[in-house]
C-alpha cells in the first residue's frame, strides 16, 4: 500500500506542477497581448498625422476604441487570473483529500489484513 500512496504523491505532484505552469503561461500570454496592442496602438497614434479634419476625427474615435478595447482586455485578464486561481486552489484542496482518502482506505485495509 506504501507504493501506492507513493503513486499517488508523484501524481499530485505533477498536477499541481502542471496547474501552475498553465496558470502562469496564461497570465503571461494575456498581459503581453494587452502590451503588445498598446504599443501597436501608439505606434501608429504617433505616425504623422494629415492636417484634414475628418481623418483627425477618425484617428480620434479609433484611439478611443482602441484604448476601451485595452482597457476592457486589461480588467478580462485579471478576472480570468482570478478565476483560474480559484479553480487550481479547487483542484488542490481535491488532490489533498483524494489524498487523505486514500490514506485512510489504506490504514483500515491494512488493519483488515
Amino acid at each position: 500500500m506504501e507504493k501506492v500512496l507513493e503513486y499517488i504523491d508523484a501524481w499530485m505532484k505533477s498536477q499541481k506542477e502542471f496547474m501552475e505552469s498553465w496558470v502562469n503561461s496564461q497570465k503571461e500570454f494575456t498581459e503581453n497581448w494587452t502590451v503588445a496592442t498598446r504599443i501597436i496602438h501608439d505606434s501608429l497614434l504617433n505616425m504623422a498625422r494629415p492636417p484634414e479634419d475628418s481623418t483627425k476625427e477618425i484617428l480620434d474615435i479609433y484611439q478611443s476604441a482602441l484604448m476601451a478595447m485595452v482597457d476592457s482586455s486589461k480588467v478580462l485578464t485579471d478576472k480570468a487570473g482570478k478565476i483560474q486561481d480559484t479553480w487550481k486552489i479547487n483542484v488542490e484542496r481535491q488532490m489533498d483529500i483524494s489524498r487523505e482518502l486514500m490514506k485512510n482506505y489504506t490504514d483500515i485495509f491494512s488493519k483488515a489484513a
